[in-house]
């Protein structure tokens, strides 16, 4: 084979690895595309967004309340299996002075997570497990200590993974599938298989605990609070 015969197929080559990457994508894309679809019925009223070949995400009305579901590949951790997070959000006046994060299992790799940027390590609440670290920007005024005890049975789900608690809204942090081993060991690359289609199941229970957390912590604050929330 001579240099121009060697080029054009070296350019050949090139060309056909080209169009089975854009292929791919384009493929994973549309698989992706319709995570968010058994769970639209929930909502009120919605909007969803799908940037290239990352999950899709969703802004709507649940129940009165403004609220975000983010589905997020996470497969930065060394020697641990992809996950597939679904963070989901119900946005309002929530009764607490800063931001407080309850984080299952840190390993320092949650880029999701706000815990990352809070300065202060707090004790873990009584009747949580050992394992959830609670760091926030406010040590001085953390959340009330009887809308906290109603939440540790959430983390007795091994696929629970944060709850944040802010001003402007509640979040929880829930595996909703992990990576398949096979296809991650060969590859290196994300495959959650079949799970590709949210559970609304799962979806309904996550913003119905959330708006429970924020009507926990309403009561707990007593009527100054209702009233300044209560405020235009």
């Amino acid at each position: 084979m001579n240099g121009i015969a060697a080029v054009a197929f070296v350019l050949l080559l090139v060309g056909v690895l080209a169009v089975m990457h854009f292929r791919r994508r384009r493929q994973i894309r549309a698989e992706r595309g319709t995570y968010l679809h058994p769970c639209l019925d929930l909502f009120e009223t919605y909007r969803v967004e799908q940037d290239d070949v990352d999950f899709p995400m969703l802004e709507g009305r649940y129940r009165g309340h403004l609220v975000r579901l983010v589905p997020i590949v996470d497969h930065v951790a060394v020697r641990k299996l992809p996950s597939l997070w679904l963070l989901a959000t119900v946005k309002g006046k929530v009764p607490v002075a800063g931001v407080t994060s309850f984080l299952a299992r840190p390993l320092n790799t949650e880029f999701f997570s706000p815990a990352i940027h809070l300065p202060d390590r707090l004790a873990t609440p009584p009747g949580f497990p050992s394992w959830v670290q609670v760091r926030t920007d406010r040590p001085e005024e953390p959340p009330p200590a009887e809308a906290m005890e109603a939440q540790a049975p959430l983390f007795r789900d091994p696929k629970m993974k944060e709850l944040v608690i802010a001003p402007p809204a509640v979040r929880l942090v829930y595996q909703a599938a992990e990576g398949r081993r096979a296809h991650y060991m060969v590859l290196r690359q994300p495959d959650f298989g079949e799970a590709l289609a949210v559970d609304p199941v799962l979806v309904r229970w996550l913003l119905d605990r959330a708006i429970t957390i924020i009507e926990d912590l309403k009561r707990a604050a007593g009527p100054h609070e209702w009233a300044r929330d209560a405020a235009p």
